[in-house]
């Protein structure tokens, strides 16, 4: 396949990594590793990064989808695009059935000579369920550290609370990598306050719509992870692999709910909400704009 064509392929790649509102860390890396198996030269890689950098309009995207549709014109080119997807979907495990019926889709989808919105949908749940899939799976030592270490404690405290913890779930998974994070402007003095546990149930209640279980297990994971170390670098990035942006900027006014929640933000605090927000690719200006909030109240 010639070089334009993957190329192409690429920027389809890149339009369906966005279709979430942002691409992560590790969608980048996953078509990195697609533009070095094809062997693109330089000039192929500046025409991609537009593509990479913020997402396309509408007409674009179907300019691209038809693009791609009418330089895969051979049966043979379908085939050897379609493989090389299966080997790096398969790079960790095997298709499961339903992912392989995915695959019998797209190359449904290569054959038509046009494309609709509905047709874009296919192709993007194609590459979530395959390609994309290893972007959004749970770290396995994050994941084995939150179940050993912080909920199986929680479990026994909370016995007959009525309150269940199942971390297969993703919203409890999120519930544990937000409280890690939280945890960490928390202990700054070494204590997680009355005071600071209360102003961050009140910015939850104005930033995030959990309900008054899932609120519970967050402060409670906070609380025990106050008292924990953890692996920040290993939190924080699969923080922002798993949520989206705008959730990350909310999230960044429950860091200073806890700073200033005695009135007054310290140099530590600062630092520590710095630290945090700038590993999660938050804005200077964001974090400038949030603190002032609560410097205010």
């Amino acid at each position: 396949m010639a070089s334009f064509k993957h190329l192409t392929f690429l920027k389809v790649l890149a339009v369906i990594a966005w279709a979430d509102g942002e691409m992560t860390e590790s969608e980048k890396n996953i078509l990195k590793n697609f533009y070095r198996k094809f062997g693109l030269q330089k000039e192929d890689v500046r025409q991609l990064n537009p593509y990479l950098l913020a997402p396309t309009l509408k007409k674009e995207q179907e300019r691209l989808f038809k693009q791609l549709a009418a330089e895969l014109n051979s049966e043979r080119e379908k085939e050897k695009i379609v493989a090389e997807l299966e080997a790096i979907a398969n790079a960790h495990r095997s298709l499961k059935t339903e992912e392989n019926e995915l695959v019998e889709e797209f190359i449904r989808l290569l054959k038509k000579t046009s494309f609709t919105q509905r047709s874009f949908g296919r192709v993007r749940n194609f590459f979530q369920a395959t390609i994309f899939r290893q972007a959004h799976e749970k770290n396995p030592a994050v994941h084995r550290y939150f179940r050993n270490t912080i909920l199986k404690k929680l479990e026994l405290k909370m016995k007959g609370s009525g309150l269940k913890i199942d971390l297969e779930s993703d919203q409890v998974y999120f519930i544990c990598l937000f409280g890690a994070l939280l945890a960490s402007v928390a202990q700054v003095d070494e204590h997680f306050h009355e005071e600071e546990r209360k102003a961050l149930k009140k910015i939850l209640n104005e930033r995030f719509g959990f309900s008054a279980k899932e609120q519970q297990l967050l402060i409670e994971v906070t609380e025990e992870q106050a008292r924990h170390g953890f692996d920040f670098y290993e939190v924080v990035t699969e923080f922002n692999s798993r949520v989206p942006y705008k959730d990350r900027v909310a999230a960044v006014d429950c860091f200073w709910a806890i700073a200033a929640a005695d009135g007054a933000i310290s140099y530590e605090e600062n630092e520590e909400v710095r630290r945090i927000t700038k590993a999660m690719h938050i804005p200077h200006q964001i974090f400038k704009e949030s603190k002032k909030k609560f410097l205010k109240r």
